[in-house]
């Protein structure tokens, strides 16, 4: 037991200079950015996520610095980091709204399903942290009432305690429900961004197949399968094609 416990406090002091590091250089690259050194300040916020620490504001500022010095496919992936992580922040969107400008690629999304936008709106109102805990509060709440249905003496309090927890148990699953999608969109990354000037998209995961279109820097497709070191993607219109791996990078 003490054993365990002395791992438990290593740990704990590791993680503490782990996250003093990761804010000294943080801050220290914010310094180069104030001065206008966007290429060591890129340096320093890159530091920070090879570390294995990310957060939105971290990869936002990177966003900011290839923006800065023109690398506009680079700093939209920073930017689709960075709002995948606090989709809400209006600073992200518009700066990416900015940086879409610059891009060749102008592609018309296909009309999405009210209701599924609304729930993927609804789910990104919140980190799926947030949804667990409230998930966890409302069964709180819940056990609360069920366990006053027991002691109380009236059949119509009875009734309104069970009417109560119902409710919240209820809420709970709806709760989870939101925090559950939340996290599929947090961990599954299955969009991606193009980073070479150009690239034909093939009718087939060959060299030799046909040309189907082509894309630009900084477009951002959706990858559906893979085979080998080809990637099978689809544009916000909805065409389909097979490019090399080389030619994204996952957002």
């Amino acid at each position: 037991m003490k054993r365990f416990f002395v791992l438990i406090i290593t740990l704990l002091n590791f993680t503490c200079l782990f996250a003093e590091g990761a804010k000294e250089l943080f801050d220290k690259a914010n310094k180069y950015y104030q001065k206008g050194d966007y290429k060591k300040a890129a340096d320093q916020y890159n530091s920070i996520l090879k570390g294995g620490y990310e957060s939105a504001e971290v990869y936002y500022n990177l966003g900011n610095c290839y923006y800065k010095m023109d690398s506009i496919p680079t700093a939209i992936l920073n930017y689709e980091r960075a709002k995948r992580l606090n989709p809400e922040d209006e600073d992200i969107d518009f700066n990416l709204k900015m940086a879409n400008l610059k891009t060749v690629d102008k592609i018309e999304p296909l009309p999405q399903v009210f209701l599924k936008n609304w729930w993927a709106d609804l789910a990104n109102l919140y980190s799926s942290n947030l949804w667990g805990m409230a998930t966890i509060a409302a069964l709180v709440v819940a056990s609360l009432f069920g366990i006053l249905f027991f002691v109380a003496g009236s059949v119509a309090l009875k009734k309104l305690l069970f009417t109560l927890a119902s409710v919240f148990v209820i809420g709970s699953i709806f709760l989870l429900t939101l925090g559950n999608t939340r996290n599929t969109i947090e961990k599954h990354h299955n969009t991606a961004i193009i980073i070479k000037p150009s690239v034909y998209v093939k009718s087939s995961p060959n060299e030799k197949s046909s040309d189907l279109f082509i894309l630009h820097e900084g477009t951002k497709v959706s990858k559906l399968d893979e085979l080998g070191r080809w990637e099978k993607i689809r544009t916000a219109s909805g065409n389909e094609g097979w490019i090399t791996s080389d030619f994204i990078e996952v957002i």
